[in-house]
């Protein structure tokens, strides 16, 4: 998954995907978790600090390996192992980050993908609104996503939930969640 966030990143900023939504600045911590059925925990904390006349930006990547398990240093630094989205393209999510999102309604995106919106809700004092995003790609993929509301998306780096879905037979597995877990800012 760390490749996947890097990526998605790095490629949707060279391709003018990702809006510039301005730091409205203070201090910031977030701490998210990222879990896969079978896996270990990943940890994946941002921290802003003002300073003066600037800000401290300090970003982790923690997790935790029990030591009788064998694994390879390049292999948790790349995230190979964690990794469990399988390909599902996360740009076209991220097209409508400067966007106001409202709930029931359907929202088309880049490249065919859907977000479908269902309600509103909050995490850790964050508004946003809950939906399911589909790329016609992978249909045998969904995302269930909670899109902060636009005052709060220049503070997130990712939605505070996001929990990718594989179809089995009748119904849906979890893949993978990622989940804000801790989230401060006073400013």
């Amino acid at each position: 998954m760390l490749v996947v966030l890097i990526s998605l990143g790095s490629g949707a900023l060279a391709q003018g995907l990702l809006p510039d939504l301005p730091y409205p600045g203070g201090y910031t911590f977030l701490r998210y978790e990222i879990r896969a059925p079978g896996k270990a925990t990943l940890q994946w904390i941002l921290e802003v600090i003002p300073k003066d006349d600037s800000y401290e930006v300090k970003m982790a990547f923690t997790r935790e390996i029990p030591a009788s398990e064998r694994f390879s240093l390049f292999n948790v630094y790349m995230g190979v192992e964690t990794m469990g989205t399988e390909g599902f393209p996360l740009a076209s999510l991220f097209s409508v980050w400067d966007k106001e999102i409202e709930p029931g309604k359907s929202y088309f995106l880049r490249r065919r993908a859907r977000l479908v919106t269902e309600g509103e809700a909050e995490v850790l004092g964050i508004p946003v609104v809950t939906g399911i995003y589909l790329h016609p790609d992978y249909p045998d993929l969904q995302a269930v996503v909670y899109i902060p509301r636009l005052s709060h998306r220049a503070l997130v780096l990712f939605p505070p939930y996001f929990r990718m879905e594989k179809k089995e037979g009748d119904g849906w597995s979890v893949v993978e969640e990622i989940e804000l877990v801790e989230f401060a800012h006073e400013g």
